[in-house]
């Protein structure tokens, strides 16, 4: 009889959702990848810092530069993507990877390794490309997760504000983005995001403990790829 009573199913009983601070392992891997470089970089010689700059960082000059004065000519089609793993300090990679562990858990756990990865990388490209875009002849390298983790909120946005969802359901059924952009919260937050990357990237607003300028145009093509291309990639049938 136990048996028995325990396998009825109780039609009151509310659904499961993940765990708040459940962070799926992909993104605990390309965390620790971040930790790892960061933590070996002191370790360099001062050549092989900038040479690794030159290398993988992503540096909008480099494209207009002639191929004999790239150390390595194909890096410029790596860089958009591998610049996403150096960071400048502790602070600014610690920073990326608390945003990174929030928003990029919801979207990783909703959109499974794969679509997550190939996501991902699209949107450290975008993120690279709005920033070479409009500073087509700096010469100033540009590192750090943090256009990745704009995708991971602009993505995110497009299921977080669903109506009557409970919890931490990453499998809600997603908003489209006409409904997006007339949801009032969706709306309240990108509206605050941008106007506080703004203040912060131009330098009206300072950070405390960032000295180095922040790519905010970076930031905004990775936030507005990740809203606008999110469908895309979702897995969830709504």
């Amino acid at each position: 009889m136990s048996e028995q009573a325990n396998n009825i199913p109780e039609p009151n009983k509310p659904p499961r959702y993940e765990p708040a601070f459940n962070v799926p392992g992909v993104v605990l891997l390309l965390g620790a990848i971040m930790i790892a470089i960061q933590a070996g970089t002191p370790f360099l010689a001062t050549d092989a810092y900038y040479l690794g700059l030159e290398v993988f960082a992503f540096i909008p000059a480099s494209w207009s530069f002639p191929l004999g004065q790239l150390y390595l000519p194909a890096s410029r089609f790596w860089s958009p993507v591998t610049y996403a793993f150096l960071h400048a300090d502790w602070t600014h990679v610690l920073a990326n990877l608390v945003w990174f562990a929030s928003f990029g858990s919801a979207v990783a756990r909703r959109l499974g390794n794969g679509r997550f990865l190939v996501f991902l990388v699209l949107a450290t490209i975008a993120s690279a490309a709005a920033h070479g875009l409009l500073n087509m002849e700096s010469n100033l390298p540009m590192i750090g997760a943090s256009g990745a983790v704009s995708g991971c909120m602009g993505a995110a946005v497009r299921f977080a504000f669903t109506p009557n969802a409970r919890g931490n359901d990453v499998q809600r059924p997603a908003l489209s983005l006409v409904q997006s952009l007339q949801n009032r919260g969706v709306l309240a937050f990108v509206v605050l995001w941008f106007v506080f990357n703004w203040l912060f990237g131009s330098g009206i607003v300072p950070l405390a403990g960032v000295e180095n300028q922040i790519a905010w145009e970076a930031h905004a093509g990775g936030f507005i790829f990740g809203l606008l291309a999110f469908r895309l990639f979702d897995p969830v049938q709504t």
